[in-house]
Parts: C-alpha cells; structure tokens; sequence
C-alpha cells in the first residue's frame, strides 16, 4: 500500500530583520506556544547562542535544537522542537508576548 501521507512544511520563523526588543520576547514566545513534539525553523543573522543557553537553562530538556545547513550565505537556520512541557509551565510574559 502506498503511503500518501504529505509530510508539513515547517513554519518559518525569521529573525533577521527584527530589532533585538523585538525578536528575543517573539522567539521565545513561539519556543513555548509549540505542541510538544513540533517544531519550527529559526533563521538568523547568527547562531542565537544566549537564547539557546537561557531556554536551556531555564526549562531543561524542553527544547531540542537541530542545527541545519544554511540556504544563504550569513545566515543560521535551527531546527527547535518542543519536547516537553517544564515543571510548573512558562512564565505569563513568555507565553503571551505578540509582534503585532
């Protein structure tokens, strides 16, 4: 029997032209609002190294992180998948945070 299950494009999640301010609280927004076992893609200017160690951190084993091969020149593409909900959730502030 042939499988005709397409697999889900992955959201997308750009930061590289969004202002520090602006970025981090929508990055890690987006990391906590995931259903366990989702991910999405992260593309920036750099390997967002102190995001990674605070969420690391702060809510061990909730995130997984895949680096993955760049499609531009100077940019940093990550895999992050929720993997767990942390003891006693996500701050309010993390959860509720909208760039709109």
């Amino acid at each position: 029997m042939e499988n005709t299950t397409t697999p889900r494009a992955e959201e997308l999640f750009d930061g590289r032209d969004l202002p520090c301010e602006t970025k981090r609280p929508a990055f890690l927004s987006r990391c906590c609002n995931l259903p366990i076992g989702h991910s999405f893609v992260f593309l920036n200017g750099h390997d967002p190294v102190p995001l990674r160690r605070m969420l690391d951190q702060n809510f061990p084993g909730s995130f997984g992180w895949e680096t993955l091969a760049p499609l531009e020149p100077d940019a940093t593409r990550l895999r992050v998948t929720k993997l767990a909900e942390p003891a006693g959730g996500f701050p309010a502030e993390m959860l509720a945070f909208s760039c709109s």
